[in-house]
């Protein structure tokens, strides 16, 4: 989010922002001009501009290759955490080094992940967050070259294992490529639902807005999109939180989370069972591109 003191309306918000003019904007659903601790700087936001200008014509650009992968072995299969961008000098998080202060470490069953594995709470002011994503985009069945349906949907989950006192925590899409020093939510073409305060987020550069509790340690958090109908939910402990934003225009977007501090999860997405259980769980697009 970006401090108050520098945007007092969504409004104010550059060009390139979508914001939340696509969710519901509603006198009781406001959008809230600052973020519980206010925790990210004028300068993380300057830099995400510079980045979005810098890559405008690859932003949301349709992910031919790996859509193919996908539709021939199945997004269950092909989908891991995105590690390239973290090991790349010019994308990587500007507090990164490789040896001494690595933003990720990975398990090898690509299943858990830690951030900031290097790092104590005291240590980190601001401008620590990050987001990981998945390495494959949540598209319509059509666009995997399956027969189109009305509806389908995507789904996944992560379970916070461990995390340092006051770690902000965010779940949901964002499309490729993105800043890694924002988490989603924040950002051109992102969601998210954050942890500190139960707000939503799009492309939202202010304070979100209320949505569902706070979450932090020991729970699992789950974020589904239907991508043709353009609705996005998150899921708390396998309980539905409802609809957070819904017809929201057509993107390639791809599972994502993020922290501000150090944090260890579990992601699933789709190899296990998840802890939600939906009851329209034939519509879920992972098991329909398994067959």
């Amino acid at each position: 989010m970006y401090k108050a003191n520098q945007v007092d309306n969504y409004t104010d918000e550059p060009p390139s922002y979508d914001h939340a003019v696509q969710a519901s904007l509603e006198p009781e659903n406001t959008v809230h001009l600052t973020g519980r601790f206010q925790d990210t700087s004028v300068d993380s936001y300057a830099r995400a501009e510079v980045f979005i200008q810098a890559h405008q014509s690859m932003i949301n650009r349709f992910p031919t290759e790996l859509a193919a992968q996908a539709a021939k072995d199945g997004l269950i299969k092909r989908m891991s955490i995105d590690q390239a961008p973290h090991q790349n000098p010019y994308f990587c998080h500007p507090n990164s080094t490789p040896h001494t202060n690595p933003a990720l470490k990975v398990d090898l069953d690509q299943s858990t992940v830690q951030v900031w594995p290097n790092q104590t709470r005291q240590k980190i002011i601001e401008d620590w967050d990050i987001i990981i994503q998945g390495t494959h985009p949540f598209l319509s069945l059509s666009d995997y070259g399956r027969p189109p349906q009305s509806t389908g949907f995507h789904y996944f989950e992560i379970t916070v294992l461990d995390c340092a006192p006051n770690t902000v925590m965010a779940i949901g899409l964002a499309t490729k490529p993105y800043p890694v020093f924002r988490m989603p939510g924040w950002n051109k073409h992102s969601i998210g639902y954050h942890s500190d305060d139960g707000r939503k987020f799009c492309d939202d550069a202010s304070g979100g807005q209320d949505y569902g509790p706070q979450w932090g340690f020991g729970q699992t958090v789950g974020c589904r999109y239907d991508p043709v109908q353009g609705n996005v939910m998150f899921t708390l402990n396998g309980n539905p939180l409802g609809t957070a934003f819904q017809l929201l225009e057509r993107r390639y977007y791809y599972p994502s989370f993020g922290a501000d501090g150090p944090v260890k999860f579990f992601v699933n997405f789709g190899s296990q069972s998840f802890v939600h259980t939906p009851v329209d769980g034939n519509l879920w697009i992972g098991s329909i591109l398994s067959v």
